[in-house]
C-alpha cells in the first residue's frame, strides 16, 4: 500500500543583502563616505633648490639607429704587378690521373743502363686542374711525354709526386727515380727504396725540380725509373706544384 509522503516545502528566495546580513549577524554597519573635496587654500612662498642627489645606474643600451647613407665609390685601383717572390712565378698545383695504365717492365738491362722511361698519359676527365698557376698552360705534354714548363719563369720551383704501384719478383730490390733531361747535368736523381720482399707495393714519392736554366723550361724532361731485379711499375698520377 503506498504511503502518503509529504512534499518539500518552497524556500522563498531572499534579497542579496538579507544573505549579507545574515551571514555578518544583525549588527548594522556603516561604510564611510568620503565629502567633498574643500577650497584651496593660498599657495606658500617657493622652498629653496635642494642639492643635487647621487647619479642613478646606467640604463640599458639603446637599439641600434638606422644605417646611414652609402657612401660615394672610391677610384679604381691599380692592377698587382704579381705574386710576390724573386722568380715573379705565381703558386698553383694540378694532378693527372694517367690514362694509359699499363705494367712498364724495369731491369739492370732494359732501358739506357737500367733507367727506363714511363708511358704517361693524363685522363683529362680523372685530372684536377681547378688550382692550375695563373699564366700557365698544362705542365705535360702527352705528345713529348715529358714536363711542359715553357709557361713557367726562370727560377721557379717544381715539386713532383709520383702515385705508382711497383711489383717486386725478388727481394732487396733498390728502386730509383730521376727527372731525365738531355745534356743537362743537373737532373734530380733520387733513391727511392730498397724493397724487402717478392710483393706489389703502393708508393708515393716526391722530386723537387729548380727551373734554373732555359734548356729546362724548353725540352721539360722525362720521368724515369730504375730497379736492381726485374720488376714492374705502373704510373697511376702525379700531382706538380709550382711556386
Amino acid at each position: 500500500m503506498a504511503k502518503s509522503m509529504d512534499f518539500p516545502v518552497n524556500i522563498k528566495k531572499k534579497k542579496y543583502s538579507e544573505t549579507i546580513q545574515e551571514t555578518q549577524g544583525s549588527g548594522i554597519q556603516y561604510v564611510a563616505v568620503p565629502g567633498i573635496q574643500g577650497a584651496q587654500g593660498d599657495t606658500g612662498p617657493k622652498g629653496d633648490k635642494g642639492d643635487i642627489g647621487p647619479q642613478g645606474p646606467k640604463g640599458d643600451k639603446g637599439d641600434i639607429g638606422p644605417q646611414g647613407p652609402r657612401g660615394e665609390r672610391g677610384d679604381p685601383g691599380k692592377g698587382a704587378e704579381g705574386y710576390d717572390s724573386v722568380s715573379g712565378q705565381y703558386p698553383g698545383w694540378v694532378y693527372y690521373k694517367n690514362k694509359n695504365i699499363k705494367e712498364i717492365r724495369l731491369g739492370p738491362d732494359r732501358g739506357d743502363d737500367g733507367w727506363v722511361s714511363i708511358d704517361f698519359m693524363k685522363d683529362t676527365i680523372k685530372s684536377n686542374e681547378t688550382y692550375f698557376p695563373k699564366s700557365s698552360t698544362s705542365l705535360w705534354n702527352d705528345e713529348a711525354k715529358s714536363f711542359n714548363f715553357k709557361t713557367l719563369k726562370l727560377g721557379a720551383k717544381v715539386d713532383v709526386r709520383y702515385d705508382f704501384t711497383l711489383t717486386t719478383y725478388m727481394n732487396n730490390t733498390e728502386v730509383w727515380s730521376r727527372l731525365f733531361i738531355p745534356d743537362y747535368e743537373q737532373s734530380p736523381v733520387g733513391y727511392v727504396a730498397t724493397l724487402k720482399y717478392q710483393y706489389s707495393y703502393d708508393m708515393s714519392y716526391c722530386q723537387t725540380i729548380y727551373v734554373d736554366a732555359q734548356r729546362i723550361r724548353t725540352l721539360g724532361g722525362s720521368i724515369q725509373f730504375r730497379a736492381d731485379n726485374e720488376s714492374n711499375i705502373v704510373l697511376n698520377g702525379i700531382y706538380i706544384a709550382v711556386c
